[in-house]
C-alpha cells in the first residue's frame, strides 16, 4: 500500500476518533444527553453543550442564553485536525515498519 493512502487512512481514523469523542463528550455535558443537542430533548432545564475537549457552545436553560465562542471553536478544530494528522503519520509510518 502506498504511503499517501495509509496516511489518509490514519488521518480518517483519527478524524472519527476526535468527532466521536466530541458527540460523546456532548451527551455527557450535556442536561439532557444528546437529544437536548440536537432540540428533540423535552427536558425542563435542557442546557445542551458541544465541544471536546473545550465547550464552544452553550445554550438552553429556564431563562434561555446562547453562548457560542468562536476562538475555542476554531482551536477545537485546530487540535482535531492536528491529533488526525498526528494519527495519519503514525499510521503511514507503522505501515511502512512492516
Amino acid at each position: 500500500m502506498t504511503r499517501p493512502r495509509t496516511f489518509f487512512k490514519g488521518f480518517l481514523i483519527g478524524l472519527s476518533v476526535f468527532i466521536l469523542l466530541n458527540i460523546l463528550a456532548s451527551a455527557l455535558f450535556s442536561n439532557c444527553g444528546l437529544p437536548a443537542l440536537f432540540g428533540l430533548g423535552a427536558c425542563a432545564d435542557a442546557i445542551s453543550r458541544a465541544g471536546f475537549p473545550f465547550v464552544f457552545l452553550e445554550q438552553g436553560g429556564f431563562a434561555y442564553h446562547s453562548d457560542f465562542n468562536p476562538p475555542l471553536f476554531f482551536l477545537d478544530l485546530l487540535l482535531g485536525l492536528g491529533f488526525a494528522v498526528m494519527t495519519g503519520l503514525l499510521f503511514s509510518k507503522f505501515r511502512e515498519q512492516k
